[in-house]
C-alpha cells in the first residue's frame, strides 16, 4: 500500500484456539521475549535445527547449551505444574 510516497505494509493476522495442553506444550519451547508467532515459526521451519539455535562446532559448548535449555524447559514445567495444583 502507498500512503504518501512511502510504502506501508500491513501485516495480516488470525486468532488461533488452543488447548491448554496445546498451549503447555507450546510453553516448553517458548524462549525469553518470543512470541507464540514466534515459537510456531521457528519450531516449523524447513531446516530441523532451526528450532535449536544452539548447534556449535564446539561439542562442549553446544552441551552447555542444550543443558541450559533442558534446565529452563524443567524450571517451566515445574511452574506449569505448580499452577495445576492451585
Amino acid at each position: 500500500m502507498l500512503i504518501g510516497g512511502a510504502y506501508i505494509y500491513a501485516y495480516m493476522s488470525t486468532s488461533v484456539r488452543l488447548s491448554e495442553e496445546a498451549k503447555s506444550r507450546l510453553d516448553l519451547y517458548k524462549r525469553e521475549g518470543e512470541s507464540y508467532n514466534d515459537v510456531i515459526i521457528r519450531l516449523t521451519s524447513e531446516d530441523k535445527w532451526a528450532g535449536f539455535g544452539v548447534a556449535s562446532s564446539d561439542p562442549a559448548e553446544s552441551r552447555e547449551e542444550i543443558e541450559e535449555i533442558r534446565e529452563q524447559m524443567r524450571d517451566r514445567m515445574n511452574e506449569h505444574v505448580e499452577e495445576m495444583d492451585q
